[in-house]
């Protein structure tokens, strides 16, 4: 699991966003930080949470909004509403699936824990 150095925060009075920003430098920890966001979004329903994480790992590894909605055929401001978590329903599976594959990652269906 995922360790954030809290002690540094603390001694250092580093800010917030520079530890989030350094420790999702790495795309084992980004893989995580969007599945607990899935993982709560299909627990409370609030996709705009989910697309606010995804959002962040977009501007972690500076992908450029329009190379991303030219590289996915998608329109550039639906892609600005989605990860700003402007829009009002849920989007498409397939979106969803366009963004992670764009990403380099897989989503996998697993059994519940008990």
């Amino acid at each position: 699991m995922s360790k954030f150095n809290i002690q540094k925060i603390l001694n250092e009075n580093v800010k917030h966003d520079d530890v989030v920003n350094e420790h999702l430098s790495d795309e084992n920890e980004q893989a995580i930080w969007l599945q607990t966001a899935l993982d709560e979004y299909i627990n409370d329903g609030n996709f705009n949470a989910f697309y606010t994480s995804l959002e962040k790992i977009i501007e972690i590894r500076k992908i450029s909004v329009r190379k991303m909605s030219k590289d996915l055929e998608l329109s550039r401001s639906n892609i600005i509403r989605l990860l700003g978590g402007e829009t009002k329903t849920a989007p498409k599976l397939d979106t969803l699936a366009k963004i992670f594959n764009y990403l380099d990652f897989e989503i996998k269906i697993t059994p519940k824990r008990a």
